[in-house]
């Protein structure tokens, strides 16, 4: 079975879970920038506030590989084959992820990366072997 075709599937998943995550831990530091009325509410007289920066690029980024899943999914059932540079990519940031932060879902990044490589080696072997 040729699991790539699910690569698109378990990114966005991945995204998924990341602001569910984001959104119970974040709860607090939202609702305050929320009460600050959002606007520039990453910063207090030029010192940025970093629990709130880091909540917001939280969010952004699994808001990021929801819509990357998406497009990965569209693409992928169009016939599109992404480079193996793309899953290298993936496992390599996967592992930097892992060594600096052992407990996170860095490890999901190690697994979509294999799973992106292996998928597109074969794609790859199989065009050569019918063109």
């Amino acid at each position: 079975m040729k699991m790539i075709k699910y690569s698109g599937h378990f990114l966005i998943i991945t995204g998924v879970v990341h602001n569910l995550i984001g959104l119970m831990m974040g709860w607090p530091i939202l609702l305050s920038m929320h009460q600050d009325g959002w606007f520039a509410t990453t910063e207090l007289d030029g010192v940025m506030l970093f629990d709130r920066a880091a909540i917001t690029w939280f969010l952004i980024t699994g808001t990021f590989w929801l819509v990357f899943g998406l497009t990965l999914k569209k693409v992928l059932s169009e016939g599109f084959i992404p480079p193996p540079s793309l899953g290298w990519s993936f496992m390599a940031l996967g592992i930097i992820i892992a060594i600096i932060m052992p407990v996170s879902g860095a490890y999901l990044f190690i697994v979509q990366g294999a799973l992106l490589v292996t998928g597109s080696d074969t794609a790859l072997v199989a065009n050569k072997v019918a063109g």
